[in-house]
């Protein structure tokens, strides 16, 4: 699937690249064409609007300009041969071009020219003779109107257009296939954050689904063993019954946690803000786990420093309270100690720290006992009737509130958590 993704994105990215590269390239000759060739339509027009010099027949005096300048009669006869020598398909090639006031590109014996053709007025001095100076014949001036061409060489500047033209396609090959491998190596890294999300949604749904699966079986099997005794009375079932409601309660949290994680997922589990006493909490919650710890012969010692003011969600904090103490209690055994620490700390920091005399966690499974439904082989059994989620969800808590949190354990010997919270909530 992500391999799909992946080559679509390169595709519409390459094609998008190509369309705006092509696009700057035809953009940039066109632009290099009209000022290359606007200077020389300029220096045509210019040497078309000069006034013609009189054309003395059969002779002439070739006009001596930057251009070949070629005249034609009505009748298409050369009247003013070019500087240079066309040869009579070259001259019959430009007598074709029709009149316009836009000059023209023809190619010739593969030069390039910029040809202007337009009608110029002239006055025709008739002579008797080829050698006679002025008008001695005493016939009348006449004016007739010709076509005059203009010619250049736009060799060079089309040596440059063709140079720009090689060099934009060069650009767009090379540029399409760098940006094919670029688009492959960004698109791959683009992808991993999102294969990542992916493989935890899915590793989650598989686990939440895999632990809901074991208290409905249990759910299932109690109640049809109640069904197949209709006759019984609830005092009869009382074993069955107390199964059924242990594990819907079981169910109950885990789907209360599931939801908590998947609002922080969706930003939506937002904590509030305001400012409450957290001695005074830690001290309510404390108080309340150190008759369940003497219970199980647990040792529950506090060190609570007064006037903790913090700011932050109160119910938050207490949830996180409960998930420390609750695993506390839950992994040390009988005989063992808790000491529940609530401190000032440098920085305008806020210390709590659990620590417990309990089984403690094997250093492979420290780094990863954040991580949902995690259990390892010692240190999280489903005996003890945890789903995975409670540290998951103390993490976010403390980091909700910008704080910190970590872990620290020796297999057999105890474990020590330690939450580091800023007493002023950051924006």
């Amino acid at each position: 699937m992500f391999q799909k993704i992946r080559v679509q994105l390169v595709t519409l990215n390459a094609v998008v690249f190509l369309v705006l590269l092509i696009s700057c390239g035809i953009g940039l000759y066109i632009y290099i064409e009209h000022r290359l060739l606007d200077r020389v339509d300029t220096n045509l027009q210019e040497i078309a609007a000069i006034p013609m010099q009189p054309i003395i027949r059969p002779t002439g005096r070739a006009i001596d300009r930057p251009a070949v300048t070629i005249i034609y009669d009505k009748q298409g006869d050369v009247l003013q041969p070019p500087d240079s020598k066309f040869e009579k398909a070259d001259l019959q090639a430009l007598q074709s071009l029709k009149i316009s006031r836009d000059p023209q590109t023809l190619k010739l014996d593969n030069h390039s020219y910029r040809v202007l053709t337009v009608p110029v007025t002239q006055i025709e001095i008739p002579n008797s003779s080829p050698f006679s100076r002025g008008n001695l014949s005493g016939q009348p001036i006449q004016q007739v109107t010709n076509t005059l061409q203009v010619v250049r060489n736009i060799d060079a500047e089309q040596d440059v257009l063709d140079t720009l033209f090689v060099v934009t396609i060069m650009v767009i090959v090379f540029g399409s296939a760098l940006t094919v491998g670029a688009g492959f190596f960004l698109a791959g890294r683009a992808l991993v954050p999102i294969r990542q999300a992916w493989e935890r949604q899915q590793q989650f749904v598989a686990d939440a689904s895999h632990e809901l699966r074991t208290p409905l079986a249990v759910v299932q099997s109690h109640s049809e063993l109640m069904l197949r005794h209709p006759d019984d009375t609830i005092e009869d079932q009382s074993r069955n019954v107390a199964v059924v409601l242990k594990e819907t309660k079981r169910m109950t949290k885990l789907v209360s946690d599931l939801l908590t994680l998947a609002r922080t997922d969706s930003n939506q589990a937002l904590v509030e803000g305001r400012t409450f006493s957290l001695d005074e909490v830690v001290r309510d919650v404390a108080e309340d786990y150190t008759l369940m710890a003497e219970l199980q012969e647990i040792e529950l010692k506090t060190n609570i420093e007064s006037s903790l003011d913090f700011t932050g969600d109160e119910n938050r904090m207490r949830q996180l309270l409960v998930i420390l103490l609750d695993n506390a209690l839950k992994y040390t055994p009988e005989g063992g100690r808790i000491d529940l620490t609530c401190r000032n700390a440098a920085m305008g920091n806020i210390e709590l720290k659990i620590s417990d005399t309990g089984i403690g966690i094997a250093p492979a499974d420290l780094p990863r006992i954040f991580d949902r439904f995690y259990r390892g082989d010692k240190a999280r059994t489903r005996a003890e009737g945890g789903s995975g989620l409670g540290l998951s969800i103390a993490q976010w808590i403390v980091e909700a509130h910008h704080g910190k949190i970590r872990a620290e354990s020796v297999l057999h010997q105890g474990t020590t958590l330690t939450v580091t919270l800023p007493k002023v909530k950051k924006e």
